[in-house]
């Protein structure tokens, strides 16, 4: 009880929590309005449609003016966005506590034959996106209309700082062990995540290559089918200005943001910890080893986030201790930009949709079932 009060206190919005997160709100008609008129004097902006420009720029207020708990707020807990998109979606839910303070909240029904399974971005700070659940499931049924049936799993994992590393690791450990325990072969398992998703996928594959004390072991007896790493946050903390060379060109992230968020992560973790949490901070050897983890890797950036050259240099990285690694860069693309077009809804899926269901379907062909 007392660590629930504690994580209540945490989070608490106070009456003048709310008025800021009006307040940083307010100038919303008048910054809309400059977004469209400068629009057509950038790339970003003659790429986009008017609804991606404001919605990248309503993201990018939240993220620049508000605080960790106001920010929080305004996101609400992945199972309400969960519960919002399988009302609109028309699915039933399914909900599996797999204990440790986890769940897996499936979009259609769970099934073992086939199975991606998803983490979540939001810095570990934040809840999921809706965004995400409709470009998964835009992918899950084309996959189906491939004759690819698959089931989704998405972790709803403990945000920072209620819990901080390695719970989220522990976590994701668990659910892995908890779908090879219900019959899902690991050969016919894909581990796909955005941002900090893909920061957790990093941990688990650090993990099976040098187990942490705390964590349950994860042994397979084959590599996971594929691991989709969509815009991975692999730089926490700016320590040479990597995180603000790109600011200012069209990304609902800043360098200053992404510090943040990144050192309320990193607040009280052991310097042991780091290779983990932050993968361009690991030893140039960290990832050998990394092709018994998972067969295939694909890793995509945009052209304009603020992650792009830190994203550039882990997927290099990841070339060196993996034989198979495809990456692709969404020209005049924002952090995790595939999303949002559900968001929108646009027509032009640009050409990072494309390629992810070409391939998570390459990967299932080639699997056993």
């Amino acid at each position: 009880m007392g660590g629930e009060k504690g994580v209540e206190a945490t989070n608490w919005i106070s009456l003048w929590d709310r008025a800021q997160i009006f307040l940083a709100l307010l100038p919303m008609p008048i910054v809309f309005a400059w977004s469209l008129l400068k629009a057509p004097f950038s790339p970003y902006g003659r790429a986009k449609s008017w609804k991606r420009i404001l919605a990248d720029r309503f993201v990018l207020m939240i993220t620049t003016g508000m605080n960790r708990r106001q920010t929080r707020h305004v996101f609400g807990t992945t199972r309400l966005t969960y519960d919002e998109f399988v009302k609109e979606a028309k699915l039933s839910p399914v909900v599996e506590d797999i204990g440790d303070g986890a769940k897996l909240l499936w979009l259609g029904p769970k099934r073992t034959d086939r199975v991606l399974l998803y983490f979540h971005g939001g810095a570990f700070l934040y809840a999921m996106p809706l965004a995400a659940p409709r470009f998964w499931r835009y992918i899950q049924e084309n996959l189906e209309k491939r004759g690819t049936d698959v089931g989704f799993a998405i972790l709803n994992y403990t945000l920072v700082p209620d819990r901080t590393f390695p719970t989220q690791l522990r976590q994701a450990v668990r659910a892995i062990q908890y779908l090879m325990d219900s019959g899902v072969k690991p050969e016919n398992m894909q581990i796909v995540g955005d941002s900090a998703g893909g920061t957790l996928i990093h941990e688990v594959f650090s993990h099976m290559l040098h187990p942490v004390d705390t964590v349950p072991q994860l042994s397979l007896c084959c590599p996971f089918a594929g691991a989709l790493f969509v815009s991975p946050w692999v730089r926490l903390v700016d320590k040479d200005g990597c995180l603000h060379t790109n600011d200012n060109n069209g990304d609902f992230l800043t360098g200053k943001s992404l510090n943040y968020w990144g050192s309320k992560v990193l607040r009280g973790i052991p310097r042991a910890a780091i290779p983990y949490l932050e993968p361009n901070s690991a030893p140039s050897n960290w990832l050998k080893g990394v092709g018994r983890c998972t067969r295939r890797v694909f890793i995509t950036a945009g052209g304009v986030e603020c992650l792009r050259d830190e994203i550039i240099r882990y997927q290099h990285t990841f070339r060196t201790r993996h034989h198979d690694v495809t990456f692709i860069m969404q020209e005049n693309g924002a952090h995790n930009d595939p999303y949002t077009d559900f968001l929108t809804k646009e027509k032009d899926l640009g050409v990072v949709t494309p390629r992810v269901l070409d391939w998570l379907e390459e990967n299932f062909t080639f699997s056993t079932v």
